[in-house]
Formats: structure tokens, C-alpha cells, sequence
């Protein structure tokens, strides 16, 4: 798979449909807030596509762990995914979703756009970040910037995401603003 493609047509996806989301895998974090997650994982990465679950311990992302939300896709062709863990201070934003899927836990209108980015994430076998505006019932004033990392089972097949989420309150609803952050993504990835 051809990662930057992927990403270039989920974000003319985006634009089209007004999800007000987009994935940048150049990983242009400005806030080094982002490598307490990004490091761990490029050191338990060794020379394989990914690391498993199991080598990232609470410990290696202690820092983090508040934001932190583990993915596991149950099921494939087509994709299922079940929230296996969610931090305290997601739980604010998303709710209480451990244990739940996404089916149970989203709105059928950001379904497909989870979906797709989860097998983005697990079929690319890199870090992603995304980008975007929260559409939750009553978190709408909410940005997002996300980092997530795919994680293999014990058989070594890429069945998990962490991910080190962060929101900020949106300074403002005119579309000029999110125009101009689309203007900011790195070059061929809209």
C-alpha cells in the first residue's frame, strides 16, 4: 500500500464529503507532546513493520497514558473495531466506550470515516496523524490532533492502534480557517 495515495484520497474524501478531518503521514507535530508516544515506539519497532501490543507497556508512555486510546480491529472485509481501552481524560470527549465498537459508540455518518482510517493505519503499518473537528453530540466546539501507531497482535498480524489523542477548543466555525489548514498540509496530500 502505498501510504501518501491512501492518504491523499481519504483526504479528497474528506474535503468531498465536509468531514472536516484529514490524515498527514509526514507527521508534522509541532508540539513534541506527540513523541511521547511516536519514540517508544520507533524503539520497540526493531526491523519489523511493527511492534506488538504487548511491548508497550504503561510505563514506556506513563507521561501519556490520560490520552491514550487502544483500537483492536475484530473483524475484516468488512472492518470492525472495539474501543479496548480509552483515558481518563478521553472518557470527557468520547464517553465511557471501553469494550464498545464503533458501530455501538459513533454516528452512523462518521462510521465509515473511522473505519477507513483504522484500516489506514493497520494496513499502511506506519504512525499517522490526523487531524480534525470533533462532530460528537455536544463536543462539537472541540479540535483534534491525533498520532496513532499500529501495533501487531502476538502472531505479529497488525490488529491494534494506540493513539495519543489530544482537544483544544476551536477558536472559530468559519470554514476560512479550515480552508486555510487544508492550504497547510504538506504537498500531494490533498
Amino acid at each position: 500500500m502505498n501510504v501518501m495515495t491512501a492518504a491523499r484520497d481519504l483526504n479528497q474524501r474528506a474535503a468531498k464529503e465536509s468531514w472536516h478531518h484529514f490524515c498527514d503521514p509526514t507527521l508534522a507535530f509541532k508540539d513534541p507532546f506527540y513523541n511521547n508516544l511516536l519514540e517508544p515506539w520507533r524503539t520497540k519497532l526493531g526491523d519489523r513493520r511493527m511492534p506488538t501490543r504487548t511491548e508497550i507497556s504503561p510505563r514506556d508512555i506513563a507521561k501519556v497514558l490520560r490520552n491514550i486510546v487502544v483500537l483492536e480491529r475484530v473483524a475484516k472485509n468488512p472492518s470492525s473495531y472495539i474501543f479496548r481501552l480509552i483515558g481518563t481524560s478521553l472518557t470527557d470527549v468520547a464517553g465511557h466506550v471501553t469494550g464498545k465498537t464503533f458501530a455501538e459508540t459513533l454516528p452512523p455518518n462518521m462510521l465509515d470515516r473511522w473505519l477507513q482510517c483504522g484500516d489506514l493505519v493497520l494496513d499502511g503499518g506506519q504512525p499517522l496523524r490526523f487531524l480534525g473537528r470533533v462532530h460528537l453530540q455536544g463536543r462539537e466546539y472541540l479540535d483534534a490532533e491525533h498520532l496513532y501507531v499500529p501495533l501487531a497482535n502476538d502472531n505479529n498480524e497488525p490488529t491494534f492502534i494506540m493513539g495519543l489523542c489530544r482537544y483544544t477548543p476551536r477558536q472559530s466555525e468559519s470554514e476560512e480557517i479550515w480552508e486555510n489548514e487544508l492550504a497547510s498540509l504538506p504537498q500531494g496530500l490533498l
